[in-house]
């Protein structure tokens, strides 16, 4: 009875701490805003945050706002675009070789996994990949079935080994099951199950599509019947076979799937190509009567004159069926709009990012943040072939007449790291991102699989992607110390391969739900937290190892003013700042620490009272990453403050239009 009190009243204490450090931060965090804006009533008088921008400096486009008048049809999908009331060209190619050259491989090696019966179970967890491309030199490949296995350098067999499991079902998992989630079924009472098992089994069909990271072995055995391929990174998920870059002129027929199409003319730099005919399914709603995509009305979007990356494959008609759509102007490297200086980009941030999302329905906004003021140079694109920036990614909720519940109307929404990279278009040349999401996703009833994923298989998948139903938020970062290696005289160290890793890590382990088969996101317990776990446990990675080199020391105090040193103190210092957002109450929780338990796995703990409590306190003390638009918020803003470029690209449902369903903005508190 004794004890039963002192432990309670311990409890107790330590809660009440919590909540008073809570308060306080809130309240120091209010007291530095208010000195921070101290000047932000000009907002007020302007109306735009770039409106105190001389004219000639206004070197970005303006931002166009929709005002919602209760036909929100008319007002986004008006009918003034020339190419919404196009007339049916008079020659259509219907011949697909014809246009064959129009159609790009998505990807160098592309190909199916197809998950081995137990029985046919390789070591090291190897498993079957269908080449559906290859590169020239391995074009017997093609139409084959290869082995697709682990190299065994000494660092790729350490991350295999650390995350291979026995996978045994739970209860938990079980009951996951009943309510529909889709969990690695095949996988249940297997021994040492490895990354690509989990991979390719984590549906219930071979239907994981991916492209392989180079290098890539291939070997061709005498034999002729057995292809090998070795890999070092795990595969990146996309989807369909082909690309082209198009715009829709109109529906060939009322009620039909398709469409009639021009194609970019690279020549030209206009959608005035070959026209042909193309089909855009209409794909089945899901169990809340929502499909994730729709056709009706996509030839009328406002993103369609800048025209859409169609990916796919032909059908037995050889007609091209889209599987999945990614629109031109979101991966253009042209802002509509921009902000100069801290406290500008800062308010943007705070204020304007999610404002009024319900009346953006069907629009998409490209944003550049820079903590700098307007210079001369303001013209120039802080961006440049080959850069790389993170990505912080979160979504929002689906509103409107088929709307899902919002439990205390709280939107919690998702989050998500990733890594861009500004390529060469292969279609228009011009320069643009290429995203890559690093999904810690925990299971769900839409087949969606954690891993790394192309922004084209995570959000424009008709069948499973974001784009058509919920409100997207990605924020791109520029910042050196980060996103560039660093060479202390050959001992080199590189944060966004360390903080790759780490993901990497977070993704294996949520597919196999630690050998429970189940990842799942409770209010208290997230993809955020583990997510921020990964950037913590990289934080202190690549501190030890600097604290602990000599001659890392001894390189940055014979350097003192070289840029690399200058770089590594600013990485220090975004270190600190980080962990303050990670644990804003300045303790450690137990579980990122050890790097042990993740908090959107289930480990079959006894649930007791204790254990509830105990729960509860590991979410207090790191409260700033409960919710994914309050942790995105607070990364970006740390970031800004460390001198970051920020590139936000907002979508709301964007493709065709659906009247049942709005956009609705994540609770961000």
């Amino acid at each position: 009875m004794v004890l039963g009190l002192i432990i309670l009243t311990v409890v107790c204490g330590l809660t009440a701490f919590i909540f008073i450090r809570i308060f306080l931060n809130w309240l120091q965090a209010k007291l530095e805003n208010r000195h921070l804006f101290w000047g932000s009533s000009f907002t007020k008088k302007t109306g735009n945050l770039t409106a105190n921008i001389l004219p000639h400096e206004k070197v970005f486009l303006e931002p166009r706002f929709v005002e919602s008048d209760g036909n929100l049809t008319a007002t986004i999908f008006g009918g003034k675009s020339d190419i919404s009331r196009a007339i049916e060209p008079e020659i259509i190619c219907e011949n697909p070789a014809s246009v064959a050259y129009l159609y790009k491989p998505i990807a160098l090696w592309h190909g199916r996994l197809i998950l081995p019966s137990n029985e046919q179970r390789q070591p090291y967890g190897t498993v079957f990949f269908e080449v559906i491309n290859a590169p020239k030199k391995y074009k017997n490949f093609i139409g084959k079935t290869a082995f697709l296995k682990w190299s065994t350098n000494r660092e790729v067999q350490f991350f295999v080994h650390a995350v291979s499991q026995d996978i045994n079902f739970t209860q938990e998992t079980q009951k996951s099951q009943k309510s529909g989630n889709i969990h690695p079924d095949r996988l249940n009472g297997w021994r040492n199950v490895g990354p690509l098992e989990t991979l390719a089994g984590s549906r219930l069909e071979d239907s994981v599509t991916v492209m392989l990271r180079r290098p890539v072995i291939a070997i061709n055995y005498s034999s002729g019947d057995r292809h090998e391929l070795t890999i070092d990174r795990e595969p990146v998920q996309i989807i369909g076979r082909f690309c082209a870059l198009v715009s829709i002129l109109q529906r060939k027929e009322r009620d039909s799937d398709k469409f009639i199409v021009r194609h970019f003319n690279k020549t030209s730099q206009q959608f005035d190509g070959a026209a042909e005919i193309i089909r855009i399914p209409q794909v089945q709603p899901d169990k809340h009567g929502v499909a994730r995509s729709t056709n009706h009305l996509i030839e009328k979007s406002p993103l369609n004159p800048d025209g859409w990356y169609i990916y796919g494959e032909r059908d037995e008609d050889s007609i091209f069926v889209v599987q999945a759509i990614e629109p031109r102007k979101i991966a253009q490297l042209i802002p509509d709009e921009t902000h100069f200086g801290l406290k500008k980009s800062l308010a943007y941030l705070s204020n304007k990012n999610w404002e009024n999302t319900p009346a953006q329905k069907g629009q998409a906004k490209i944003v550049l943040l820079t903590p700098n003021d307007a210079t001369e140079n303001a013209s120039i694109s802080p961006w440049q072939e080959g850069d790389i920036g993170i990505v912080i990614h979160s979504f929002g909720g689906i509103g409107g007449k088929k709307g899902e519940r919002q439990p205390l109307g709280i939107v919690t929404g998702h989050f998500a790291f990733g890594v861009a990279k500004v390529v060469r278009d292969r279609f228009t040349s011009e320069l643009r991102f290429d995203i890559e999401y690093k999904q810690v996703y925990a299971h769900n009833p839409d087949g969606i699989v954690a891993g790394s994923s192309k922004w084209q298989s995570y959000m424009g998948d008709l069948q499973r992607g974001w784009l058509g139903d919920r409100p997207v938020c990605d924020i791109i970062c520029k910042l050196d110390c980060v996103c560039c290696d660093y060479d202390f005289d050959g001992i080199t160290l590189s944060p966004l391969t360390e903080l790759n890793q780490q993901l990497d890590i977070m993704m294996a382990r949520y597919r196999s739900g630690d050998g429970t088969g189940a990842s799942l996101v409770t209010p208290a317990t997230s993809c955020v937290q583990d997510s921020s776990q990964a950037i913590y446990a990289t934080i202190k990675k690549i501190t030890s190892e600097i604290e602990s080199n000599p001659q890392i020391q001894d390189w940055l105090k014979t350097h003192p003013t070289d840029a690399q040193t200058q770089r590594f103190h600013q990485l220090v210092a975004l270190g600190e700042s980080l962990e303050k957002v990670l644990m804003p109450l300045g303790i450690v929780r137990p579980d990122w620490r050890k790097n042990s338990t993740l908090a959107g796995i289930d480990a079959e703990l006894k649930k007791t009272f204790f254990a509830g409590i105990a729960t509860m306190i590991k979410t207090a003390i790191s409260y700033r990453t409960m919710l994914p638009r309050r942790t995105q918020d607070e990364i970006a803003k740390v970031l800004l403050k460390q001198g970051a470029f920020l590139w936000i690209i907002r979508t709301n449902q964007v493709g065709g239009f659906d009247p049942d369903i709005k956009p609705i903005a994540p609770t961000g508190f």
